[in-house]
C-alpha cells in the first residue's frame, strides 16, 4: 500500500473527528493535552541488492534524533485516546565496496499513530502503557526511489511528573513494528528496486521526553 502525505493527512483527519467528538461527550470537564516530544530512535535495517547479483548484503540505518507530537483525550474514566506522529530524518550507513547504489542515502520515517494509554501503577511513580495502530511513511532522499508508506504499530511505557497543575514532564519509549511482505521489496524506482525487506516486522525502537500541556 503506498500513499502519499496528503492522504494520510485525510486519513487521519477523517479518525480523529469523531473520536474526539466522542470524548468531548463522555468526559466536558476533562482537558486535551498536548506533548512536543524529543527523543533518539534506533534500530532498523535493510537488504540491499546490487544489479546484476542474487545475493543480499545487510544494511543498517544511523541511530538519530526524533521529534514528535502527542495529542491526548479523555475516553473513559481510567483510559486516554491519544494520536502519535514522531518523525526523523537518518541515513543508510553502508553501501556497496564496487559502486555506491545510492546518489543520495538520506531518508525520513514518520509514525502517524493512532492509540491510548492505560494506567499500569500510581504513587511516586505512575506508569502507563501505551500504544496505537496507523502508517509508517518511508521517504528516501534519492529521486530514483519511491516512498513507501505501510500498517505498522507501536507498544511502549511512559511516566509522567507533575511541574504545575497543567504542566507535566513527560518521559517515555516505545518500540515500532512496520508490516512487510517478507523478501519484498521497497523504494522501487523506475528502473528497479534496489532495497529489499527481508522479514515480515521492520523493527525500530525509541526514547523520548516532552513537556505535557492541559487545556
Amino acid at each position: 500500500m503506498k500513499l502519499n502525505p496528503l492522504s494520510i493527512s485525510k486519513l487521519l483527519a477523517f479518525i480523529l473527528l469523531p473520536l474526539s467528538s466522542l470524548a468531548q461527550a463522555e468526559n466536558t470537564q476533562a482537558s486535551v493535552e498536548i506533548t512536543p516530544l524529543i527523543g533518539y530512535r534506533m534500530g532498523g535495517d535493510f537488504d540491499l541488492k546490487e544489479e546484476g547479483q542474487s545475493s543480499l548484503s545487510s544494511i543498517k540505518i544511523n541511530d538519530n534524533t526524533s521529534y514528535g507530537l502527542v495529542i491526548g483525550w479523555p475516553f473513559n474514566r481510567k483510559q486516554n485516546g491519544e494520536f502519535l506522529i514522531s518523525h526523523y530524518n537518518t541515513n543508510f550507513n553502508s553501501f556497496s565496496d564496487s559502486n555506491e547504489l545510492l546518489t543520495d542515502n538520506g531518508l525520513g520515517v514518520t509514525y502517524y499513530h493512532l492509540g491510548g494509554n492505560v494506567p499500569v501503577s500510581g504513587g511516586a511513580l505512575p506508569l502507563w502503557v501505551t500504544g496505537g495502530l496507523g502508517l509508517t511513511h518511508l521517504s528516501p532522499d534519492d529521486k530514483e526511489l519511491a516512498n513507501e508508506t505501510r500498517f505498522s504499530m507501536n507498544i511502549g511505557l511512559n511516566t509522567q511528573f507533575a511541574l504545575s497543575e497543567t504542566i507535566s514532564l513527560r518521559l517515555g519509549g516505545r518500540v515500532y513494528g512496520t508490516f512487510f511482505n517478507s523478501d519484498s521489496a521497497i523504494f522501487c524506482g523506475t528502473e528497479s528496486c534496489k532495497v529489499y525487506i527481508s522479514s515480515n516486522l521492520w523493527i525500530q525502537s525509541e526514547v523520548n521526553a516532552g513537556l505535557t500541556f492541559r487545556f
